[in-house]
């Protein structure tokens, strides 16, 4: 062995505890006992056979992040590494170039403790499972530490380097070090060059409290835009039942009561993961295949609470977790960096005990404190909430306060209803201003489901399922579809994309002046009452017609776009949207030309009821179609599929309206049979009289003549 390798040798032992002196009991004892504790691997190096050769070995230990990974002997290395070697950055094989036929150099362990064993380990079983190349660097050699083919406490693994720039000769232990010299380059996805002469440095994204207010400007134009986000998202977790209502609860921080703003619903709830992804930004919602899905990027909600408040606390439940998560202006108020306190449980028996694999105890501490100090909600309101979910029901609440202000007032005011389920004064919430949305061509100033919740939510989906309370009441769901008389089912294709409408006539909008298209996404409304064809030009032209259409795969633009604004309110001006306009004015031209072109609607204020009347079940939310001889007035409040006129199973399908038929009602309010009506020069045309052919029934496109009308009036 010659001098060089001796000093190499004497400075590992050094390193690894073999030799050293002892102050006060003399170096030579104290090296006799640390000598009986060397390590078993440490040994057997240094009595190794290649220690006899001319190759090359050096001990170092392994680091990442300031943290020791195991002591380490690399076999014939081109230069003396350090006594600590630390790992600049593991990133996929994929995302670097490394040249073949680089030489290369062995790793093996050299654990001096367990738990570098286990490190070990654990290290080579990273890099083996994600197919991960850790990278370092000594000198003027850049080296890749390559995923092993199998991994035990005891594998080695490969090392291959390469030299940098300007560097010809390796440098050994004893010989002379080559000057400091700039490195290659690797490239990653985005081919932007990184240098690898300091550690690579991420640079994630911060957000600024500032932000919160941003988002809720997505919906500044209408607030009940907000309130929709919210009642999406009970949706898309399959509640059956939503409370929406506006309470007013005292504030220790404020000094005074507040109005609380709170979306209840029964739904499946959601997991920490979950709401992560719901309250910060950026998260993805994966796993998820339903084509019925509104919410995917976790925007709704951030964008809605802020819209309508200041402060905003999710409560959630799942069968095996509870998560309270408070996403707030107020406890952000003057940081740099936003911060969201989360507080997780998970399950043990009957009990929900903090989730340590989320997070430490400590921090839940500190994030419930924070709760505590910036809301209403102390532990004796937490504990009345979370009795909501009555056990092991699931389930998401959602509470806002600081609500958005209109001058010395708030946005929103709301009315409380009757108790024991009236019908006579039902309560709602209102925006105060009661401003109608613009839309053009429009002349009405009546459109209550631009002010009114309830009325909003009453056609909200295209087939209502969930039953929706608003300030206590239920909310009676109006499915635009079943509701109109003289329906017409146009259908058409537009950028080979199959389209159906449905047209028919309202009394309740024409009292109002109202008309216009509804246009749902995933049965879900964006627009209401939008004027097309002459409906723009004339305010009577149209009135009270209405059309209700699905367009979710005709603004589907692939790839996961869709033509829909993110606030859910409108659609992206595109060219599928410029030809459903078109389509759209075009039959509803032909649908007014071919009805209502000559008909007074006002004489002796007849009333035209809906072509077929439907009831929807309390238990299974199918509708039911009623008899026409049979009184919906005599419906009770909670209706059920046994229940007369229907009397049979919720296992029965819902019926649905066909394609290709015009249904005309049998019968108008206020008029008597045609026999026994008197002719008189109104000149209306009475739908209650039906072409030859099947009774009720007239072909789409079929061309109607006057002679087949007859003209009647009331006595």
């Amino acid at each position: 062995m010659n001098k060089r390798q001796q000093l190499v040798l004497h400075a590992t032992a050094q390193n690894v505890g073999l030799i050293g002196g002892d102050r006060k009991n003399g170096g030579a004892k104290y090296r006799r006992r640390r000598r009986s504790s060397t390590p078993t691997s440490v040994r057997l190096a240094l009595q190794s056979p290649i220690m006899d050769s001319d190759s090359f070995k050096h001990f170092t230990v392994l680091m990442k992040d300031e943290k020791i990974i195991c002591l380490t002997r690399c076999l014939e290395p081109p230069i003396g590494l350090p006594e600590r070697w630390s790992i600049l950055n593991i990133v996929p094989r994929a995302r670097i170039h490394i040249p073949h036929g680089l030489p290369h150099c062995e790793l093996l362990p050299a654990p001096r403790f367990h738990y570098e064993q286990r490190e070990w380990r654990r290290f080579l079983d990273f890099l083996h499972c994600r197919d991960m190349v850790a990278i370092l660097k000594h000198e003027c050699f850049e080296f890749f530490i390559l995923p092993p083919d199998t991994v035990s406490s005891s594998a080695h693994i490969k090392v291959a380097y390469k030299m940098g720039k300007g560097c010809y000769a390796p440098m050994h232990v004893g010989g002379h070090h080559a000057p400091k010299l700039e490195f290659e380059t690797y490239t990653d996805p985005q081919h932007h060059a990184v240098k690898q002469e300091r550690p690579l440095e991420k640079n994630y994204v911060r957000a600024d409290p500032s932000y919160l207010q941003t988002l809720g400007q997505a919906h500044s134009g209408w607030i009940f835009g907000a309130v929709a986000e919210l009642v999406d998202n009970a949706r898309d977790a399959k509640a059956k039942r939503l409370d929406i209502s506006i309470d007013i609860i005292y504030s220790k921080r404020a000094g005074k009561h507040i109005p609380m703003l709170s979306v209840i619903d029964d739904g499946h709830g959601m997991s920490h993961q979950d709401i992560v992804r719901m309250t910060c930004f950026g998260h993805k919602q994966g796993g998820i295949d339903d084509p019925d899905r509104l919410g995917k990027f976790g925007i709704g909600f951030k964008t809605g609470s802020m819209r309508l408040g200041k402060d905003a606390l999710v409560l959630t439940q799942t069968a095996n977790s509870r998560s309270i998560a408070f996403l707030s202006q107020s406890l952000n108020e003057g940081k740099d960096n936003l911060e969201i306190p989360i507080v997780s449980y998970r399950r043990e028996g009957q009990y929900m005990e903090v989730d340590t694999s989320v997070h430490s105890e400590t921090l839940a501490k500190y994030n419930l404190k924070a709760i505590k100090e910036f809301s209403p909600f102390d532990k004796y309101l937490i504990g009345e909430k979370t009795g909501l979910f009555h056990g092991r029901c699931t389930g998401t609440q959602i509470y806002i306060w600081h609500l958005e202000e209109w001058t010395s007032d708030y946005c929103l005011e709301w009315q409380c209803g009757l108790n024991g389920g009236s019908t006579f004064h039902q309560g709602d919430i209102l925006i105060r201003s009661r401003r109608i949305r613009s839309r053009p061509g429009q002349i009405s100033q009546k459109v209550p489901l631009d002010y009114s919740l309830r009325v909003y939510l009453e056609v909200i989906f295209l087939v209502p399922r969930m039953k929706i309370y608003v300030q206590g009441s239920l909310v009676k769901s109006r499915p635009l579809q079943k509701s109109l008389n003289k329906t017409s089912i146009e259908t058409g294709n537009i950028m080979g994309k199959p389209l159906h409408l449905t047209l028919g006539f309202c009394q309740l909008e024409w009292e109002q002046a109202n008309c216009g298209i509804f246009l749902y996404w995933h049965g879900r409304l964006i627009e209401a009452y939008k004027r097309v064809g002459g409906m723009i030009h004339n305010g009577e032209i149209g009135r009270g017609v209405i059309g209700v259409v699905d367009v979710t795969d005709l603004m589907n633009a692939g790839n996961g776009r869709v033509w829909v604004h993110n606030n859910k309110q409108g659609f992206q001006d595109c060219e599928a949207y410029a030809q459903l306009e078109l389509w759209l004015g075009r039959k509803v031209d032909e649908y007014w030309d071919q009805n209502f072109d000559k008909l007074q609607l006002t004489k002796n204020a007849a009333v035209y009821k809906p072509d077929h009347e439907w009831v929807q079940c309390d238990k299974c939310r199918k509708w039911r179609v009623l008899s026409a001889d049979f009184d919906s007035k005599s419906l009770p409040s909670q209706w059920f599929c046994y229940m007369k006129p229907f009397s049979q199973s919720c296992d029965i399908p819902e019926e649905k309206l066909e394609y290709e038929v015009i249904t005309l009602s049998t019968k108008r309010s206020g008029c008597e049979d045609k026999e026994k009506l008197p002719q008189c020069k109104d000149d209306f045309y009475d739908a209650s009289v039906k072409p030859k052919g099947k009774p009720g029934i007239v072909a789409v496109g079929a061309k109607r003549t006057r002679s087949e009308y007859h003209r009647a009036c009331k006595k």
